[in-house]
């Protein structure tokens, strides 16, 4: 009876970590979060977003995608008859391995890869706004204009309130209409 109730929690847990490994996937690939900078680039907008959330959902994909799979080995394990996958065996350090690596891409992994695009802004003549102009509201997104003076500008400090994706292509557009005016 006990092998009958570990291999329901070992699908669940299979099923829960599949899930959530194809919700990660989607939001990555989906929302092209991780081409939006360079995108942004090569339309040459006088303000760009920089956003790297895309890093902690790369970790979230290699996590979950590893706790999947050590859940499917753990269904295959009951359904075998064999014991469940304790610390001691080795693919049970494998699995732990593989999700501290997932954690690594969240946690300085993002930050790594926040200051590798600022890096790639910067060879393109952008500039960081200081803190409290540009997108105030947005705690994990970065503004950074080719012309200081759009940091305080306040027509463009309307548009650019809360880090949406369409925001800095409207910017351009209101600094296009200026200059024709």
């Amino acid at each position: 009876m006990k092998t009958e109730q570990t291999t329901k929690k070992s699908l669940l847990g299979f099923l829960i970590f599949s899930s959530l490994f194809f919700i990660a996937c989607w939001l990555l690939f989906m929302t092209d979060m991780v081409n939006a900078t360079q995108n942004q680039l090569a339309n040459k907008l006088p303000v760009i977003y920089l956003d790297t959330k895309y890093a902690g959902y790369i970790g979230g994909a290699i996590t979950t995608l590893t706790g999947a799979l050590f859940m499917l080995w753990q269904l295959r394990n009951t359904i075998k008859g064999a014991p469940p996958l304790s610390l001691k065996n080795n693919s049970t350090k494998v699995f732990a391995l593989a999700i501290i690596i997932g954690f690594l891409f969240i946690f300085p992994g993002q930050s790594i890869e926040k200051s590798r695009i600022e890096k790639i802004a910067e060879q393109h003549g952008y500039q960081a706004c200081p803190p409290f102009t540009l997108l105030m509201s947005s705690v994990s997104i970065d503004a950074w204009v080719n012309d200081f003076s759009l940091c305080s500008d306040p027509e463009v400090d309307k548009l650019a309130r809360y880090g949406y994706r369409n925001e800095p292509a409207k910017i351009a557009k209101l600094l296009a209409d200026r200059e024709s005016r």
